[in-house]
């Protein structure tokens, strides 16, 4: 599949107070056509301000920015006009004129775009019943609730029937129903409008919706991309492991520390088919030890799963031995946690080291060997 979007090395530095600050610094990455690709990270991470490369909002300091093979860094006036023409924006505060109706909004942009007149009232009906908001056209901004603003804005956004549609934080303003509405809407518009979309958020709930592919930013810089499940069920990077455990991260409150059964507490990650089968029952069955499940989640990116799984396993001697051994060996992730730091800390998810087994991963450390 070709590539719509590819910057190259793109760096945007500008003053700030009479210092010189560097939002984006050397980033390179490729989005291909007909993909939904995100770009995460924290506040501060660059990610706006690389976004509004792609349709020169923000002109590169350095580096290159190319939409469909053809470089684009240096285009102006005309050329300008025609690029945006190509590439939607959707805003994370709708950037509606107030003044104007659900109607009128759509046909400024229609406007701008150099739309035949004679076309706009058909076009206007065609993009409010693609989002839904057909009995909207003569309502106002102020009239609408937070979604249907968004629906307008996105409606706004196709109007010149563009190949690519960029995504500011466009739903971070939602409540959770009302996001998983836009981003419904947003797959489907990809799906059967075979529009690229390039979305940035600081939200994996939106992540594991709907990116095919996705770029972690940290202090202007990508840290790691792929495969969206990929990246977040074996992330590499700290800044993505502190995103995913900020998500998928599961606590025992402190106080319920001391009355835990007796054994060993386990923290188990499990990826992909892994994480629908038996393992539990089987190791109990196997080495004739008892297992309680203290806390379990499961979490979908498209229709693929992430596990996490804590448990405390109890037994002796060599059983026991061989019921770790063998969960170690067959999960993604395997850590035993020490009771003292759970009752200190209360999150297993900021349990680092301190356990006595910290981080060992399945595939690259021995049994009882802790990761330096």
């Amino acid at each position: 599949m070709a590539d719509v979007i590819e910057l190259r090395d793109v760096r945007v530095s500008f003053r700030e107070r009479g210092a010189v600050v560097d939002a984006v610094r050397g980033v390179s990455l490729r989005v291909r056509r007909g993909e939904v690709f995100g770009i995460v990270g924290f506040s501060g991470a660059g990610k706006s301000t690389l976004v509004r490369t792609i349709n020169l909002l923000e002109r590169p300091t350095s580096g290159r920015v190319l939409i469909d093979g053809e470089d684009v860094t240096d285009v102006r006036g005309a050329g300008l006009r025609a690029l945006r023409r190509k590439i939607g924006f959707v805003f994370q505060g709708f950037n509606l004129v107030g003044n104007l109706t659900v109607a009128r909004n759509i046909q400024f942009a229609l406007k701008a775009g150099g739309r035949d007149r004679r076309d706009w009232d058909r076009r206007t009906h065609d993009l409010l019943r693609l989002v839904g908001l057909e009995e909207k056209l003569d309502s106002y901004p102020s009239g609408l609730s937070g979604g249907q603003r968004q629906r307008v804005a996105i409606a706004r956004a196709l109007a010149n029937d563009p190949e690519i549609l960029l995504c500011d934080e466009a739903t971070s303003a939602l409540d959770l129903e009302t996001t998983e509405e836009i981003l419904g809407l947003l797959r489907r518009i990809n799906e059967t409008l075979g529009i690229t979309i390039v979305f940035i958020t600081h939200q994996l709930d939106v992540a594991k919706r709907i990116f095919d592919h996705v770029a972690v930013m940290e202090h202007g810089v990508i840290v790691e991309q792929g495969n969206t499940f990929d990246v977040f069920s074996q992330p590499t990077h700290p800044t993505t492991r502190a995103l995913v455990s900020r998500y998928l991260g599961i606590s025992i409150p402190p106080q319920l520390v001391p009355s835990l059964p007796k054994g060993t507490v386990v923290e188990l990650r499990y990826r992909g088919e892994g994480a629908l089968e038996p393992l539990i029952s089987r190791v109990v069955r196997r080495f004739d030890v008892s297992i309680n499940v203290l806390h379990a989640r499961v979490e979908y990116f498209g229709a693929q799963a992430i596990g996490i799984l804590i448990v405390v396993v109890e037994g002796v001697g060599d059983s026991l031995a061989g019921a770790l051994e063998e969960l170690r060996s067959q999960v993604l992730e395997y850590r035993e946690l020490d009771r003292g730091e759970l009752a200190r800390a209360g999150d297993i998810g900021d349990i680092g080291d301190g356990g006595r087994v910290g981080a060992v991963r399945a595939d690259d450390a021995p049994a009882g060997e802790d990761e330096s």
